[in-house]
């Protein structure tokens, strides 16, 4: 995000927290509000300050385009007086690091608390929700393990069995789903941004299967597990302890096949041999055919030759240019 798109985007934020004060009693002539209505007690003047220094530092850190400095702010000056303006000011910093599902949240509590006049001041308060609700998308996640960590994004997101869907940020996540005693279940999926996305994680336990791993030269190696397609080398597969063949192809190498024997709970590697197979100048029905064929095209020549019947030679010496000098014989040599 550009500096100036995200100094336009979060310069809402500053005025509605730069023109909200610290009370916690809504203007006389303000529609009633349930939250507003609620008992109150005075607060301790000296927490007002602080929470008003806070939430200056909050304002400051925004203006800087520093959203992680203004959040910390912002949160703790919520904590000290529990302002709606201040979840108004968290969502925004939320939205600027990208945090969407927690933008949300605070925008969503802010509509829900803030008293009529201050809810007039944001008038596209309920557009922006929508608009950040298309950029996130809910992730159910099946797993047959009780008690199984959720990981997305290298975050944890929660134990299975989950009460509700995970809102996440929509696009590409790697999940992985992993308990004691059990293969981690990793997978990569495109989250739909406004949709959902159902995902049926099963875990394997260590007690039967182990994990192949199979490395290979190059790319585009296809690879085959007792016979059956297993994918693209490199890869990884879980397989039932015990033997079991390997076989590799590629268009430009020789097959190659071998076995091995994966333990229960262990790991174990297949380092890929491949072998370009020999040029054609190098195989011997190679030479047999260009044999087979030289000698077939001397004999055809010589057939050719002998039962082919042309006109005779035409000298090129004219009569009489011949004296009988040129026909003298250079006599033998003598012994």
């Amino acid at each position: 995000m550009s500096r100036n798109r995200l100094r336009a985007g979060l310069s809402h934020a500053l005025l509605v927290a730069l023109s909200t004060t610290f009370t916690f009693v809504a203007s006389a002539d303000a529609p009633p509000n349930p939250a507003a209505q609620a008992p109150t007690t005075t607060p301790d003047p000296a927490v007002v300050a602080r929470a008003k220094e806070r939430k200056a530092e909050g304002d400051k850190a925004m203006d800087r385009l520093r959203p992680l400095d203004a959040l910390a702010a912002y949160s703790e000056a919520y904590t000290l007086n529990p302002e709606p303006a201040l979840l108004y000011n968290m969502g925004r910093a939320l939205e600027a690091l990208d945090r969407l599902p927690e933008a949300i949240e605070k925008l969503t509590a802010f509509r829900a608390e803030a008293p009529a006049e201050l809810l007039a001041r944001v008038p596209g308060l309920n557009d922006r929700i929508t608009s950040l609700e298309k950029r996130i998308s809910r992730l159910t996640v099946k797993v047959n393990v009780e008690g199984a960590r959720i990981l997305v994004r290298d975050a944890v997101a929660g134990m299975s069995p989950l009460d509700k869907p995970l809102a996440l940020k929509a696009g590409p996540a790697e999940v992985v789903v992993e308990a004691e005693g059990f293969f981690p279940y990793r997978t990569r999926v495109d989250l739909p941004g406004g949709g959902a996305y159902v995902l049926d994680a099963q875990l394997q336990s260590k007690a039967k299967v182990g994990k192949l791993i199979v490395t290979a030269p190059h790319t585009g190696v296809k690879v085959l597990v007792d016979g059956t397609n297993a994918g693209q080398a490199p890869l990884e597969t879980l397989v039932a302890a015990g033997t079991h063949k390997i076989q590799a192809r590629h268009p430009e190498f020789k097959p190659y096949e071998t076995s091995v024997i994966v333990n229960a709970g262990g790991e174990r590697t297949v380092a890929l041999v491949l072998e370009r197979p020999p040029p054609i100048y190098a195989r011997w029905w190679f030479w047999t055919t260009i044999g087979v064929v030289v000698a077939g095209g001397a004999a055809g020549g010589a057939a050719y030759a002998l039962t082919t019947e042309r006109d005779p030679d035409r000298g090129d010496i004219q009569p009489g240019q011949l004296s009988p000098a040129h026909l003298v014989m250079t006599p033998p040599i003598p012994f």
